[in-house]
């Protein structure tokens, strides 16, 4: 009987570790907020896409770019083959966007605020390197 007892509860615990999914993570961990990540979009010329921070390649809201939306959070601009090249932004996603000057939310920051459209000065051009709205 005595060694009857170990094997039932190794054989529970087995049984118990097979149905919790080894990847469960809680709703608010940085893995389950990359997910929830819109697709950011690339547009050319000044054809920003509707509700969404665009950053522009050139000033003048030109050159085409990338356009995000709320919620959407780019740690870092290089991903998407437009670190240090935002030179205007435009934005109409509703919510408050920020930009810093190095990845990961590093560096100098600077908010964007909903209903704007700002030719960044001449010493911030081609500095973006990270993006946040909230």
């Amino acid at each position: 009987m005595r060694r009857l007892v170990p094997l039932f509860f190794a054989t529970v615990t087995a049984a118990c570790l097979a149905v919790v999914p080894a990847s469960a993570e809680p709703a608010s961990s940085p893995a389950a907020a990359a997910a929830r990540v819109h697709a950011v979009s690339t547009f050319e010329g000044s054809n920003c896409p509707a509700d969404s921070l665009c950053l522009y390649r050139d000033y003048g809201f030109t050159g085409g770019g990338i356009a995000l939306r709320a919620g959407d959070h780019l740690p870092w601009l290089g991903a998407y083959g437009f670190n240090d090249l935002m030179s205007s932004w435009s934005n109409d996603s509703g919510t408050v966007c920020y930009w810093w000057t190095d990845a990961y939310s590093g560096g100098e920051g600077h908010d964007m605020q909903d209903g704007y459209r700002v030719n960044v000065l001449p010493s911030e051009n081609d500095m973006a390197s990270s993006v946040r709205c909230y």
